[in-house]
């Protein structure tokens, strides 16, 4: 992981980037990385889940995500206040402090600080892709997603049967963050499980692949390509 104000420094740049886009930018805009929403039902789902997570970090529980306004300046103003408020509460609130989340153990805000910032760089991505604008993460903060995927996202997937167990394992490896490697296996908890696959590539494009934002097509595989094909089509990630 990284550092927490590595992490608040990321929610605060992306989501005032993604307001700036929001501004700037039709709202009717198709997304294609989140078929059949345009940029404003994205905007109103990342800004409810801006607030839906403050209301975990500020009471401990999850309630229900709320929706935003359909109108262009009151979904600004919304967009706006969502950001703000969640940045605040993590900025405030002691990271070790039990609450309500869908990691494993311990349940503590640090996985809210975690978890945001790479909820937020996600969907910019998705609106500046959108809007065919480049979206650069950055090697480091990349190489922590694939982390969360396959230490929190996938593991979380096989344990509610969304998907089995990977019974032919794929490690993966970052080019741009030196000895940094993941597996997928069995129920993605053993980090030294078997592989037949490994895939390999920038840790952004790894990200990608892996929110099934692109396909393998800049990724390189050794061992069992087939086995890397029918990890990458399970739904990894929610």
């Amino acid at each position: 992981m990284l550092p927490r104000e590595t992490y608040l420094d990321y929610l605060d740049r992306d989501a005032d980037a993604f307001l700036q886009l929001l501004r700037e930018a039709d709202l009717t805009t198709p997304v294609p990385d989140c078929p059949g929403w345009d940029l404003r039902e994205l905007a109103r789902h990342l800004s409810g889940v801006h607030r839906w997570a403050y209301g975990i970090v500020t009471t401990g529980s999850p309630g229900e995500q709320p929706e935003g306004p359909g109108d262009r300046d009151a979904l600004l103003d919304w967009c706006t206040t969502g950001a703000g408020l969640l940045l605040d509460a993590l900025h405030r609130t002691d990271p070790r402090t039990p609450v309500w989340t869908f990691g494993p153990q311990p349940r503590l805000v640090e996985f809210w600080v975690r978890r945001q910032p790479h909820e937020t760089s996600m969907h910019l991505g998705d609106a500046r892709r959108a809007l065919h604008v480049p979206h650069p993460v950055g090697a480091a903060f990349a190489a922590d997603g694939v982390d969360e995927v396959a230490s929190v996202m996938t593991p979380r997937q096989v344990r509610l049967g969304r998907i089995a167990p990977i019974e032919r394992g794929v490690r993966l490896v970052a080019t741009d963050v030196p000895s940094t490697s993941h597996v997928l296996a069995g129920d993605c908890t053993d980090p030294s499980a078997p592989t037949v696959a490994t895939v390999t590539g920038t840790a952004d494009d790894l990200l990608l692949a892996l929110w099934r934002r692109t396909g393998l097509d800049r990724l390189t595989i050794t061992g069992a390509a087939d086995a890397a094909h029918a990890a990458f089509r399970l739904a990894l990630t929610p």
